[in-house]
C-alpha cells in the first residue's frame, strides 16, 4: 500500500524482522555444517533449489536475487506501485498551464486548506489500506493543480507546519513547480515527516527539485541528510535509494 503507514505496514515490518532472523539462522546453520563436515559436497543445482525455495520469503527484504548460472529473479511490485502513483500525479499536471484559473490567493488558499482538511479526515475516518490510499492519491492530484493557483505560497510555513495536510500541499506544489531555493527546507521536512503517504510524495517532490537543480549542484548537507534518513516502507526505501543513486552519480 503506497506510502500509507498503518497496521498493514507495521505487520510487514514485523515480517521483515522475522524473515531476517530466519535467514540469519539458516546462514549460521550452513556455516556450522561446513565446519562439522567440511568434505560435504553441495553442487550449484542444490544451492539454486535452496535459493528458489526461500525466494518467496525474501520478497520483503530484496528487490532481486542472482541465482547460480546467471538466472535472476526480479521483484517488480515496488516499482510498479511507484509508477502507478506517478501516473496519478502526472495526470494532474497535464494541461496545468493555460487552462488553470488565474491566480487568486484568497480563494486558492481556501481551496488548498479545504483539501488539506479533507486529506486529514480521510486518514482519520478510513482504515489503512488500498481504498484509503486511493482516496489520498486523488486528493494529492487535486492539490497538484490547486496549489499552482497560489501566486506565492508560503512553502516554508507549510513544510514546517504541524498540519500534515499543509505539508502535503507543499509537496504537491513542489512536485508541480520544483523550486531549487526550497531544497533545504524540503529535505528537512521529508526526513522528519511522520506520515508515510506524506513522506512518499515529499521524496517524489525532492526528486523533481534535484532534477531542477542538477544532481551535482545539490548541497552536500542535503545529501548527508538524506543518507541518514531511514524510511520503513518498501516504496519509500526504493525511492530514497533511487534518489541517492542519482545524487551520487550511480546508474
Amino acid at each position: 500500500m503506497l506510502g500509507d503507514m498503518g497496521e498493514g505496514e507495521r505487520g510487514s515490518a514485523r515480517r521483515r524482522h522475522i524473515v531476517a532472523g530466519v535467514v540469519s539462522c539458516v546462514a549460521i546453520a550452513v556455516a556450522v555444517v561446513h565446519v562439522v563436515a567440511p568434505d560435504l559436497k553441495i553442487d550449484n543445482v542444490t544451492v539454486a533449489l535452496l535459493v528458489v525455495a526461500i525466494v518467496p520469503w525474501l520478497r520483503d527484504l530484496l528487490n532481486s536475487i542472482e541465482l547460480p548460472g546467471g538466472f535472476k529473479v526480479e521483484f517488480k511490485a515496488v516499482e510498479q506501485r511507484i509508477e502507478a502513483a506517478e501516473r496519478v500525479a502526472d495526470a494532474a499536471l497535464v494541461g496545468s498551464g493555460d487552462d488553470l484559473p488565474e491566480t487568486d490567493d484568497a480563494t486558492a488558499l481556501e481551496d488548498v486548506r479545504k483539501l488539506a482538511a479533507e486529506y486529514l479526515e480521510v486518514r482519520r475516518s478510513m482504515r489503512s489500506g488500498p481504498a484509503r490510499t486511493q482516496r489520498q492519491a486523488g486528493i494529492f492530484g487535486r492539490l497538484v493543480r490547486t496549489t499552482q493557483r497560489v501566486a506565492a505560497p508560503a512553502l516554508d510555513d507549510w513544510l514546517t507546519s504541524p498540519d500534515g495536510g499543509l505539508r502535503l500541499a507543499a509537496y504537491a506544489r513542489l512536485y508541480a513547480a520544483p523550486d531549487p531555493a526550497g531544497i533545504h527546507a524540503l529535505a528537512d521536512a521529508v526526513v522528519q515527516d511522520p506520515l508515510a503517504f506524506n513522506q512518499y510524495w515529499g521524496l517524489r517532490a525532492l526528486d523533481k527539485v534535484v532534477d531542477a537543480v542538477g544532481a551535482e549542484e545539490v548541497p552536500s548537507e542535503v545529501v548527508r541528510r538524506l543518507e541518514d534518513c531511514r524510511p520503513r516502507g518498501s516504496d519509500r526505501v526504493a525511492l530514497l535509494r533511487r534518489l541517492l543513486a542519482k545524487l551520487n552519480g550511480l546508474p
